[in-house]
Protein backbone atom coordinates (compact mmCIF):
# COMPACT_ATOMS: atom_id res chain seq x y z
CA UNK A 1 0.00 0.00 0.00
CA UNK A 2 1.56 3.27 -1.02
CA UNK A 3 2.17 6.13 1.67
CA UNK A 4 2.66 9.87 1.94
CA UNK A 5 5.35 11.27 1.67
CA UNK A 6 6.52 14.69 3.21
CA UNK A 7 7.82 17.70 0.66
CA UNK A 8 11.01 17.30 2.09
CA UNK A 9 11.54 13.67 1.37
CA UNK A 10 10.02 14.33 -2.06
CA UNK A 11 12.09 17.26 -2.50
CA UNK A 12 15.31 14.88 -1.09
CA UNK A 13 14.40 12.12 -3.97
CA UNK A 14 14.02 14.03 -7.22
CA UNK A 15 17.60 16.10 -6.17
CA UNK A 16 19.36 12.57 -5.24
CA UNK A 17 18.40 11.82 -9.18
CA UNK A 18 19.14 14.80 -11.08
CA UNK A 19 22.47 14.50 -8.79
CA UNK A 20 22.76 10.84 -10.64
CA UNK A 21 22.65 12.92 -13.86
CA UNK A 22 18.98 11.42 -15.21
CA UNK A 23 16.26 13.10 -15.93
CA UNK A 24 13.07 13.39 -13.53
CA UNK A 25 10.05 11.12 -15.04
CA UNK A 26 6.81 11.40 -13.79
CA UNK A 27 3.84 9.03 -14.95
CA UNK A 28 0.32 10.46 -14.90
CA UNK A 29 -1.79 6.95 -15.11
CA UNK A 30 -5.43 6.52 -14.82
CA UNK A 31 -5.38 2.32 -13.98
CA UNK A 32 -3.73 0.66 -11.02
CA UNK A 33 -2.15 -1.81 -13.76
CA UNK A 34 -0.01 1.56 -15.01
CA UNK A 35 0.47 2.86 -11.78
CA UNK A 36 2.06 -0.66 -10.85
CA UNK A 37 4.15 -0.95 -13.79
CA UNK A 38 5.62 2.50 -13.66
CA UNK A 39 6.79 2.43 -10.83
CA UNK A 40 8.68 -1.24 -11.46
CA UNK A 41 9.93 0.95 -14.23
CA UNK A 42 11.41 3.22 -11.99
CA UNK A 43 8.74 6.25 -11.95
CA UNK A 44 10.00 9.00 -9.67
CA UNK A 45 6.53 10.43 -9.50
CA UNK A 46 3.00 9.17 -10.36
CA UNK A 47 0.33 11.34 -10.97
CA UNK A 48 -3.22 10.63 -11.50
CA UNK A 49 -5.97 12.95 -12.90
CA UNK A 50 -9.33 13.07 -14.51
CA UNK A 51 -8.26 13.56 -18.23
CA UNK A 52 -6.19 9.83 -17.15
CA UNK A 53 -9.29 8.17 -16.05
CA UNK A 54 -11.22 8.94 -19.62
CA UNK A 55 -7.91 8.37 -21.47
CA UNK A 56 -7.89 4.90 -20.36
CA UNK A 57 -11.70 4.70 -21.39
CA UNK A 58 -10.69 4.84 -24.92
CA UNK A 59 -11.50 8.92 -24.63
CA UNK A 60 -8.78 11.29 -24.82
CA UNK A 61 -8.90 14.63 -23.65
CA UNK A 62 -12.59 14.55 -23.15
CA UNK A 63 -11.79 15.52 -19.25
CA UNK A 64 -12.29 18.94 -20.20
CA UNK A 65 -16.60 17.95 -21.05
CA UNK A 66 -18.52 18.52 -18.18
CA UNK A 67 -19.08 14.90 -17.59
CA UNK A 68 -17.49 14.42 -14.46
CA UNK A 69 -16.56 15.85 -11.15
CA UNK A 70 -12.72 16.16 -11.56
CA UNK A 71 -11.49 16.39 -8.06
CA UNK A 72 -13.65 13.47 -6.97
CA UNK A 73 -12.67 10.80 -9.46
CA UNK A 74 -8.82 11.61 -8.25
CA UNK A 75 -9.72 10.80 -5.17
CA UNK A 76 -11.29 7.95 -6.02
CA UNK A 77 -8.84 6.77 -8.17
CA UNK A 78 -5.69 6.87 -5.03
CA UNK A 79 -7.78 5.64 -2.89
CA UNK A 80 -9.11 2.52 -4.50
CA UNK A 81 -6.65 1.60 -7.74
CA UNK A 82 -3.44 3.58 -7.27
CA UNK A 83 -2.35 3.88 -3.92
CA UNK A 84 -3.13 -0.23 -3.29
CA UNK A 85 -0.93 -1.00 -5.80
CA UNK A 86 2.08 1.57 -4.69
CA UNK A 87 4.90 0.34 -2.98
CA UNK A 88 7.78 3.14 -2.78
CA UNK A 89 6.60 5.91 -5.04
CA UNK A 90 4.66 9.47 -4.19
CA UNK A 91 1.21 9.76 -5.83
CA UNK A 92 0.37 13.52 -6.88
CA UNK A 93 -3.16 14.61 -7.37
CA UNK A 94 -4.09 16.50 -10.16
CA UNK A 95 -6.77 19.01 -8.33
CA UNK A 96 -9.08 21.30 -10.08
CA UNK A 97 -7.88 24.17 -8.84
CA UNK A 98 -10.90 26.34 -9.94
CA UNK A 99 -13.83 23.96 -8.43
CA UNK A 100 -16.30 26.59 -6.87
CA UNK A 101 -18.36 23.79 -5.40
CA UNK A 102 -15.32 23.02 -3.05
CA UNK A 103 -13.74 24.63 0.00
CA UNK A 104 -10.02 24.36 -1.25
CA UNK A 105 -8.51 24.13 2.18
CA UNK A 106 -10.85 21.46 3.25
CA UNK A 107 -10.13 19.41 -0.28
CA UNK A 108 -6.46 19.69 0.41
CA UNK A 109 -6.70 18.32 3.51
CA UNK A 110 -8.54 15.26 2.24
CA UNK A 111 -6.09 15.00 -0.62
CA UNK A 112 -3.11 14.35 2.13
CA UNK A 113 -5.34 12.13 4.53
CA UNK A 114 -6.19 9.82 1.42
CA UNK A 115 -2.58 9.34 0.61
CA UNK A 116 -1.31 11.71 -1.79
CA UNK A 117 2.04 13.33 -1.60
CA UNK A 118 1.31 16.24 -3.70
CA UNK A 119 -0.53 18.60 -6.06
CA UNK A 120 -0.53 19.02 -10.02
CA UNK A 121 -3.21 21.80 -11.56
CA UNK A 122 -5.12 19.38 -13.45
CA UNK A 123 -7.10 19.68 -15.26
CA UNK A 124 -5.88 23.22 -15.72
CA UNK A 125 -7.78 26.52 -17.65
CA UNK A 126 -3.97 27.20 -19.26
CA UNK A 127 -5.63 25.08 -22.12
CA UNK A 128 -8.65 26.96 -22.35
CA UNK A 129 -8.98 29.47 -24.75
CA UNK A 130 -11.52 31.81 -26.77
CA UNK A 131 -14.32 33.53 -25.47
CA UNK A 132 -15.01 30.78 -22.77
CA UNK A 133 -11.70 31.55 -21.18
CA UNK A 134 -12.20 35.68 -21.36
CA UNK A 135 -15.68 34.19 -19.38
CA UNK A 136 -14.74 32.64 -17.07
CA UNK A 137 -11.59 34.88 -15.92
CA UNK A 138 -14.41 37.81 -15.81
CA UNK A 139 -16.38 36.01 -12.95
CA UNK A 140 -13.40 35.14 -11.42
CA UNK A 141 -13.15 31.26 -11.89
CA UNK A 142 -9.55 31.50 -14.11
CA UNK A 143 -5.78 30.54 -13.72
CA UNK A 144 -5.66 32.85 -11.06
CA UNK A 145 -7.57 30.34 -8.89
CA UNK A 146 -5.02 27.38 -9.81
CA UNK A 147 -2.10 29.78 -8.63
CA UNK A 148 -3.73 30.49 -5.22
CA UNK A 149 -4.60 26.47 -4.99
CA UNK A 150 -0.64 25.98 -5.31
CA UNK A 151 -0.16 28.83 -3.01
CA UNK A 152 -2.25 26.85 -0.29
CA UNK A 153 -1.19 23.00 -0.74
CA UNK A 154 2.39 24.88 -0.37
CA UNK A 155 1.24 26.06 2.76
CA UNK A 156 -0.01 23.04 3.86
CA UNK A 157 3.60 21.28 3.33
CA UNK A 158 2.65 19.54 -0.10
CA UNK A 159 4.49 18.90 -3.06
CA UNK A 160 3.83 21.18 -5.56
CA UNK A 161 4.05 21.35 -9.85
CA UNK A 162 2.04 23.50 -11.92
CA UNK A 163 1.29 22.89 -15.80
CA UNK A 164 2.10 26.62 -17.56
CA UNK A 165 2.14 27.58 -21.27
CA UNK A 166 3.67 30.90 -21.07
CA UNK A 167 6.19 32.91 -19.12
CA UNK A 168 3.31 34.63 -17.17
CA UNK A 169 1.76 31.68 -15.90
CA UNK A 170 5.07 30.59 -14.71
CA UNK A 171 5.83 33.59 -12.93
CA UNK A 172 2.87 33.78 -11.31
CA UNK A 173 3.36 29.80 -9.93
CA UNK A 174 7.42 30.38 -9.07
CA UNK A 175 5.91 33.07 -6.75
CA UNK A 176 3.34 31.38 -5.14
CA UNK A 177 6.05 28.52 -4.29
CA UNK A 178 5.24 25.68 -6.61
CA UNK A 179 8.36 23.35 -6.49
CA UNK A 180 8.11 22.33 -9.93
CA UNK A 181 7.43 23.69 -13.44
CA UNK A 182 5.46 21.64 -16.13
CA UNK A 183 5.57 23.27 -19.10
CA UNK A 184 2.33 21.69 -20.79
CA UNK A 185 3.24 21.74 -24.74
CA UNK A 186 -0.34 20.33 -26.00
CA UNK A 187 -1.62 16.97 -25.90
CA UNK A 188 0.89 14.24 -27.30
CA UNK A 189 1.24 13.99 -30.16
CA UNK A 190 3.77 12.30 -31.61
CA UNK A 191 5.19 14.21 -35.14
CA UNK A 192 5.51 13.01 -38.23
CA UNK A 193 9.44 12.31 -39.89
CA UNK A 194 9.54 15.12 -41.90
CA UNK A 195 8.20 17.71 -39.15
CA UNK A 196 9.92 16.05 -36.04
CA UNK A 197 12.76 18.32 -36.42
CA UNK A 198 11.09 21.50 -36.47
CA UNK A 199 8.68 20.56 -33.66
CA UNK A 200 11.09 19.39 -31.36
CA UNK A 201 13.45 22.49 -32.00
CA UNK A 202 9.99 24.76 -31.89
CA UNK A 203 9.17 23.01 -28.38
CA UNK A 204 13.10 23.42 -27.02
CA UNK A 205 12.93 27.12 -27.86
CA UNK A 206 9.30 27.41 -25.69
CA UNK A 207 10.82 25.84 -23.22
CA UNK A 208 13.84 27.70 -22.86
CA UNK A 209 12.03 31.19 -22.59
CA UNK A 210 9.17 29.71 -20.22
CA UNK A 211 12.59 28.16 -17.99
CA UNK A 212 14.31 31.55 -18.08
CA UNK A 213 11.30 33.07 -16.46
CA UNK A 214 10.86 30.30 -13.79
CA UNK A 215 15.11 31.10 -12.63
CA UNK A 216 14.97 34.45 -12.78
CA UNK A 217 12.97 34.33 -9.50
CA UNK A 218 13.66 30.95 -7.93
CA UNK A 219 17.15 28.86 -8.84
CA UNK A 220 15.22 26.17 -6.93
CA UNK A 221 12.75 25.43 -8.75
CA UNK A 222 12.37 22.50 -10.70
CA UNK A 223 12.23 22.52 -14.70
CA UNK A 224 9.78 19.90 -16.39
CA UNK A 225 7.67 19.41 -19.30
CA UNK A 226 4.92 17.68 -20.66
CA UNK A 227 3.35 16.93 -23.86
CA UNK A 228 3.25 18.29 -27.45
CA UNK A 229 5.84 16.70 -29.74
CA UNK A 230 7.77 14.91 -27.07
CA UNK A 231 6.09 11.57 -27.16
CA UNK A 232 8.69 9.50 -26.70
CA UNK A 233 12.43 8.95 -25.15
CA UNK A 234 14.58 9.59 -28.42
CA UNK A 235 11.98 12.99 -28.23
CA UNK A 236 12.87 13.75 -25.04
CA UNK A 237 16.69 13.15 -26.00
CA UNK A 238 16.67 15.19 -28.68
CA UNK A 239 14.50 18.43 -26.65
CA UNK A 240 17.25 17.87 -23.80
CA UNK A 241 20.40 17.96 -26.11
CA UNK A 242 19.17 21.58 -26.93
CA UNK A 243 17.93 22.43 -23.60
CA UNK A 244 20.13 21.30 -20.73
CA UNK A 245 18.36 22.81 -17.95
CA UNK A 246 15.43 20.39 -18.99
CA UNK A 247 15.31 18.56 -15.63
CA UNK A 248 11.72 16.41 -15.99
CA UNK A 249 9.21 14.97 -17.84
CA UNK A 250 5.67 14.35 -17.28
CA UNK A 251 4.39 11.55 -19.58
CA UNK A 252 0.61 10.28 -19.72
CA UNK A 253 0.05 9.15 -23.01
CA UNK A 254 3.70 8.45 -23.26
CA UNK A 255 3.34 6.04 -20.12
CA UNK A 256 0.19 4.40 -20.88
CA UNK A 257 -1.54 4.72 -23.80
CA UNK A 258 1.33 4.43 -26.84
CA UNK A 259 2.95 1.75 -25.11
CA UNK A 260 0.06 -0.34 -25.33
CA UNK A 261 -1.84 0.81 -28.37
CA UNK A 262 0.02 -0.96 -31.03
CA UNK A 263 1.56 -4.20 -28.92
CA UNK A 264 -2.68 -4.79 -28.10
CA UNK A 265 -3.89 -4.42 -31.81
CA UNK A 266 -0.36 -6.28 -32.83
CA UNK A 267 -1.41 -9.02 -30.54
CA UNK A 268 -4.97 -9.86 -31.66
CA UNK A 269 -3.79 -9.37 -35.35
CA UNK A 270 -1.38 -12.08 -34.20
CA UNK A 271 -4.27 -14.54 -32.41
CA UNK A 272 -6.43 -14.00 -35.76
CA UNK A 273 -3.93 -15.60 -38.14
CA UNK A 274 -4.07 -18.71 -36.63
CA UNK A 275 -6.19 -21.14 -38.66
CA UNK A 276 -8.94 -22.73 -37.72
Amino acid sequence: MGRKFTRKEVLDMLKAETARGVVIFEAAVGTGISAKWSEAGGADLIATYNIAKYRMMGYSRVGYLPIGDANQIVLDLGRREILPVLKGVPLIAGVFGADPTRDMHTYLDEIARAGFSGVLNCPTLALVDGNFRRGLEEIGFGYQREVDMIALAHAKDLFTEAFVTNEQEAVKMVNAGVDMIMCHLGGTAPAEDASRESQIREAGERLKKLFSASRRIRDDVFLGCHGGPIAFPEDLTAVKSSVPELQAFLGGSSAERLPVETPIKETVQRFKKIPS
